[in-house]
Formats: C-alpha cells, sequence, structure tokens
C-alpha cells in the first residue's frame, strides 16, 4: 500500500510538472509570435478567463469530494453518482459562459485594451474547461492519478497546440482563444470516452445540494485567486501596448512565485485537517513555503535578464516601453506570487478548520489592493506591481498570524457525515 501510494504520488506529481510545463509554454510560445501589444491581450484575456473559470475549479472540488466520500462504490455505483454530476457541471459552465459574454461590452468599456468581440471569443472556452474539470474530479475522487496526470497533461498540451498554431497563423488574440476553446472540446470528448466506465449518462437530479457546495468551494478558492490576479487586471484598465505587454510577462513570475510551493498545501492539507498534526504541518508547510518563495526572489533578482531575453525575447529587454523596466521590476512580480501562494496556505488551513476568517481577510486584502492602486497607485507600471507585493505581503502575514492562533478546530467539533447528500443518485 505504501509503495501504491509514493507511486501515485510520483506520478501526479510528474503529471502537474509536466502540465504547468505546457501552460507556460503556451505564454511563452506567443511572447515570440505576438507583438507585445498582441501578448498583453492574450495575458488579459487570460486572466479575465482565469476569473470566470472560478466554478470550473470549484467543480472539481466538489466532484472529487463527493465520489470519495462515497467510497466504496462498484461501477454501477460510480457511473449511477457521476451522471448528475456531468449534467449539473455543463448547465453551471454554460450559465458560466452566458454571463461572460454578456458582460463582454461592460468588461471591454473596463479594459479598454480587449475588445468585446475577444472577450466574447475567451467565453466559449469555458464550456469545455468545467467539463474537463469535472472528469479530472472524477479520476481524482475514484483514485484514478493515472487518468487524472494524462487528462491534465492533455488539457494543457491542446491548449499549447492550439495557440501556437493559431498564432503562427497569424491569429489575433480573440481567435486563438476560439481555437483553445476548440481544442478543449476535443479533450473533453476524448475524456468522457476514455473514462466512460466511470461517467454515467448525465442526466439532472434536483436536490442533492450541488450548486450550495459549489457556491461554497467558488467562495473559498476564488477568493486567492482573484487577490493573484488583481494587480494585472487593472494594469490591463490602465496600460496599453508595450507596457501592458511587458506587465503580462511579468506576470508570469508571479505565477512562479505563486505555484512553485503549490505541492506544499497538496502534502500538509490532510494533516492540518486532524487537530495534532495540524499546528506541526502548517509550521513545516510555511516553512517550506518561505523556503521556496526565497529561492524563486534570488534567482529572479540574480537572472531576471536571461530569463527575459529567453522566455519572451530581447523585445521585452529592449525600447523604450513607457519606461517600465521589466528586468528590474522581475523581482516585485516574484514577491507578489510568493506572498499569494502563502496566503493560499492559510486558506486552506481555515478550511481544513471550518473556518471563514481567513477568506474574509483575503477580500480584505483584495479591497485595500484595489483602493490603493484605483487611487494612488497606477502611475506606472512599477508602482502597481510594488503596491500588489506589499499588500499580499501583509495579508499573508496577517492571515498566518491568525492561523497560528486559532486555537479550535472546527472539524473536530463537528465531523462530516455522510448521509443521502453523498449517496449515489440511483439510490
Amino acid at each position: 500500500m505504501a509503495r501504491r501510494h509514493l507511486a501515485d504520488s510520483v506520478l501526479v506529481a510528474v503529471g502537474t510538472l509536466t502540465g504547468s510545463v505546457l501552460s507556460y509554454g503556451f505564454s511563452f510560445a506567443l511572447a515570440h509570435r505576438l507583438d507585445q501589444t498582441g501578448y498583453g491581450q492574450i495575458g488579459s484575456l487570460l486572466m479575465i478567463f482565469l476569473v470566470a473559470s472560478i466554478p470550473a475549479t470549484a467543480i472539481q472540488a466538489v466532484t472529487a469530494r463527493r465520489i470519495a466520500a462515497a467510497q466504496p462504490l462498484d461501477q454501477a455505483g460510480l457511473r449511477a453518482l457521476t451522471g448528475p454530476l456531468v449534467r449539473w457541471s455543463l448547465l453551471v459552465a454554460v450559465a458560466t459562459t452566458a454571463l461572460l459574454g454578456a458582460l463582454a461590452p461592460a468588461l471591454s468599456a473596463l479594459l479598454p485594451a480587449v475588445s468585446a468581440g475577444q472577450i466574447a471569443w475567451t467565453a466559449l472556452a469555458l464550456v469545455p474547461n468545467a467539463l474537463i474539470f469535472c472528469y479530472l474530479g472524477v479520476a481524482q475522487g475514484s483514485s484514478r492519478f493515472a487518468a487524472f496526470s494524462i487528462l491534465f497533461v492533455g488539457f494543457n498540451g491542446a491548449k499549447l497546440v492550439a495557440g501556437a498554431a493559431a498564432g503562427a497563423a497569424g491569429a489575433r488574440p480573440g481567435l486563438i482563444m476560439g481555437a483553445v476553446a476548440g481544442s478543449w472540446f476535443v479533450t473533453a470528448a476524448v475524456a468522457h470516452y476514455a473514462l466512460r466506465d466511470a461517467v454515467g449518462k448525465p442526466h439532472l437530479v434536483r436536490g442533492i445540494g450541488y450548486v450550495r457546495e459549489l457556491g461554497t468551494a467558488s467562495w473559498s478558492l476564488g477568493a486567492v485567486l482573484v487577490l493573484s490576479l488583481l494587480d494585472g487586471l487593472i494594469a490591463a484598465h490602465y496600460f496599453s501596448g508595450e507596457v501592458l505587454g511587458r506587465y503580462q510577462a511579468g506576470a508570469l513570475f508571479t505565477r512562479a512565485g505563486y505555484f512553485g510551493p503549490q505541492f506544499v498545501g497538496v502534502l500538509a492539507y490532510p494533516r492540518l485537517a486532524v487537530p495534532h498534526t495540524r499546528r506541526r504541518a502548517l509550521t513545516t508547510a510555511v516553512v517550506l513555503s518561505l523556503g521556496i518563495g526565497c529561492a524563486v526572489v534570488a534567482a529572479t533578482v540574480s537572472a531576471a535578464g536571461p530569463m527575459i531575453r529567453v522566455a519572451f525575447g530581447a523585445k521585452y529587454l529592449s525600447g523604450a516601453g513607457g519606461g517600465f523596466d521589466l528586468a528590474a521590476a522581475a523581482w516585485l512580480f516574484a514577491l507578489a506570487g510568493a506572498t499569494q501562494a502563502l496566503v493560499q496556505l492559510a486558506l486552506l488551513d481555515a478550511v481544513a478548520r471550518r473556518s471563514h476568517v481567513i477568506g474574509w481577510l483575503v477580500c480584505g486584502g483584495i479591497l485595500t489592493e484595489s483602493a490603493l492602486i484605483l487611487t494612488v497607485a497606477h502611475h506606472s507600471a512599477t508602482q502597481l506591481i510594488a503596491t500588489a507585493a506589499c499588500c499580499g505581503s501583509v495579508t499573508a502575514a496577517v492571515s498566518l498570524t491568525v492561523s497560528f492562533s486559532a486555537r479550535r478546530h472546527a472539524a473536530s467539533q463537528h465531523p462530516p457525515r455522510l448521509d443521502a447528500e453523498y449517496a449515489p443518485a440511483a439510490t
């Protein structure tokens, strides 16, 4: 059993790492294909997409939780459980797509760098994205880690291939996002076929509490994601052209700082949910995350120029760029990501304790950062990212202080129960 758990851990680690590399490859490929204005638009569209796809992330968590909580299940029971979950996921995806499409003109007015048409193309990707995340949840909840890893790699690989091909053909940012949507429809169809023994015929079952649970998961998972994307979205309001392109390139340093310690939270979460191991697990996770974050920032300080040249090309180092020196500011992007990873760790601890305090603190950080940037800190790109890094650092410090001072473990006082809500739909 121990060997199997180790093998599963290695498999998922390699799969998620490979998928992340492919996801970064999408950005790198387009950075070389597009001019800085076009790349700035792609970066803004991706950020809009990530915010709109928060329900999809929650779909994976809810699907995996329900399947895991209902174990053991035979094949018939698993198919009976997953059929309604797939249908609900599709309904949520269609609703999200319609909402983003309806908001496209308003978002374009707020973010002049992108057009309503480009946002509408981006909205098309929400449907297959939600379905793929549902299938990821099915594989995760049923412990099919090989299928999970292959699907995760395929999901990001399809994005890279479609984006690179569309970019090479001279497509503009909106059509590139449309090409990505098309590749994901194919990926979702392949995933449905590959998991056909685990996925029942989609049908609607009311009264299973799915939407309520999805809303709760979206609230907790979305807060940190919004915090991590906030400065980039606001940058698309104030900047355009080369400055926005360089800022969106810098955002990849933020993602490196943010996603670098992600495996720490994955490993620590089970121990955070147990009262007598929580404090030690939290301490170890914070120390590891701090160490990784410091390493990412230090590497950025020492080698930002060569990294930018290799990843994006010399055009992101040369030229006026509106006075924005990306190489000099890169460490601020990395620092912002590292602090956001610490905030996410505190939020995971809060979820384990069934506490909403950290979520409200993150919302406070979002409001504070927005207020500072919108009022006084938007006159230069460096000023904007420095504000984001400072607000992230303060939010992380306050959140972790609250986490370490928390004495009560709500999960131990109100253990989860397996009732009809988590039972297969056919029973």
